[in-house]
């Protein structure tokens, strides 16, 4: 668990163990292709047959449970990031406040807080959690990886 702390209106607290079940979240293929969430659209042009697809399953044969099977298997082998931008902007960070400061102990680094939307944290790589103690890696990503900082466990926006 890490707080968000400092010059914001809503203190926080982030449990990256439950990023695995997040829509939000992306493999680091999809981010590197240009993908910033998981989040898809739902968009049926005929109300009845999205009510169908609801109730009795859409696809022709079924296909669910190797869905299912395909979804757990790349749950267990792929390496995930989320992007930081949704949990930041819950935070209402005040007007004054220019700098997300990451820390974990030895170091920090300053993300300035314009930056935001290209700042990801990963939680697990291959199918794995990092760290025994659920911490995360942080760093920018806008077309190259910067600013990088490993076991992130202290967040205060300044």
């Amino acid at each position: 668990m890490i707080q968000v702390l400092g010059n914001v209106k809503f203190k926080i607290t982030l449990d990256p163990s439950t990023w695995i079940f997040d829509d939000r979240k992306i493999t680091v293929e999809e981010m590197e292709a240009g993908k910033t969430t998981g989040v898809e659209p739902i968009s049926f042009k005929d109300n009845k047959a999205w009510n169908r697809d609801i109730l009795e399953g859409g696809a022709k044969p079924p296909t669910l449970n190797s869905e299912k099977k395909y979804k757990k298997q790349q749950l267990l082998e792929s390496t995930y990031v989320i992007n930081m931008e949704p949990f930041f902007n819950i935070t209402e960070p005040h007007a004054d406040a220019q700098v997300i400061r990451l820390s974990n102990g030895n170091e920090h680094e300053d993300i300035r807080l314009t930056d935001v939307s290209k700042l990801y944290f990963q939680f697990s790589k291959n199918g794995k959690r990092l760290y025994e103690d659920g911490m995360v890696d942080a760093f920018l990503f806008d077309g190259d990886y910067s600013q990088r900082i490993k076991h992130v466990n202290a967040i205060e926006v300044i």
